[in-house]
Formats: structure tokens, C-alpha cells, sequence
């Protein structure tokens, strides 16, 4: 008959972001276990980013910064604000064109109905809503990349 060690779930601060963690302790091995690393200074790893489909629309132009004056997306249609974008949100942007295409941040307070105004580091190439195409906004999320550590900040460094 095999024998099965007996295993208890014991509560801990992750070291890194003091978030209530479980781990495993195996009575008979005498401590418990958890998975070590070295990711860095921090040691956590670097996010993954995942992108959510917030807004799809062909009535989309985009305007350049310039001087203090940054960079901005408006939509004909008024409709950022019924779409639940937010200050500070970092979103994707894909256009039919191309031209406007990446990664960027809304500034604080930067959403009204019908503009969205990007962080002062971001720039845009002046596009007309006929000329983007269709452009769809997604929404940015970073996760952490690992299966195992704190389930809230992936820190492997956590004892």
C-alpha cells in the first residue's frame, strides 16, 4: 500500500506586495515548500500583456500633439465615455490604415464623450476617421506570466 503524506495549507504575506498566499506544507518533509527564482531585482517577472476589445468604429480621427497641446482621439459618435474608458487606462489601437497602430496611455482626466486625450509622451499622426478605417480600441492588461508564487503580484520570491 502506498503511503500519501499528510499536507496542511499554511497562510503567509508574499514578501514582495504582503498579499495573503496558501502553500503547501508536507508534514513529513518537515518544512514547507515553495517555488524559489531570480527574476530580476524585484524578482518578479515581466507582465504579460493582454488586450480586451473595448471599441470598435469607423468614426474615429486622431489628432497630433502640438506645442503643450497633446495628442488626441476623438469619435464623431460621442461615445467614449458609454464605452467605460477611464484616466489613465493604457490601450491598444489597430487601425484599418496602420498608421496610428500601438500602445498608449489616456491622460488623467483625459476622457470626455467624444475625445479621448492621450499622456503628454505619447504623439499621433494627424488622421481623418475616412482615412483610419475602421480602428478598434482594446483595453491593456498585465498579467503576470507565471503559473506559481503570489497569485497577486507573481513574485517567486516569497518564503
Amino acid at each position: 500500500m502506498k503511503r500519501v503524506p499528510k499536507t496542511t495549507e499554511l497562510l503567509y504575506d508574499c514578501q514582495h506586495c504582503g498579499y495573503k498566499c496558501a502553500k503547501k506544507h508536507i508534514k513529513e518533509w518537515g518544512k514547507s515548500k515553495t517555488k524559489q527564482g531570480s527574476y530580476g531585482s524585484n524578482a518578479t517577472p515581466t507582465p504579460s500583456a493582454w488586450y480586451d476589445e473595448q471599441y470598435s468604429a469607423t468614426t474615429i480621427s486622431f489628432v497630433a500633439a502640438a506645442g503643450s497641446t497633446p495628442a488626441k482621439i476623438n469619435d464623431s459618435a460621442n461615445l467614449f465615455a458609454d464605452k467605460h474608458f477611464r484616466s489613465e487606462q493604457p490601450i491598444k489601437i489597430e487601425t484599418t490604415s496602420g498608421t496610428n497602430d500601438g500602445t498608449y496611455t489616456i491622460a488623467a482626466q483625459g476622457v470626455s464623450r467624444g475625445t479621448l486625450t492621450l499622456s503628454s509622451s505619447d504623439s499621433l499622426t494627424t488622421e481623418a476617421a475616412a482615412t483610419a478605417g475602421t480602428v478598434t480600441i482594446s483595453d491593456v492588461t498585465y498579467k503576470p506570466n507565471i503559473g506559481t508564487g503570489c497569485p497577486f503580484c507573481g513574485s517567486l520570491a516569497s518564503r
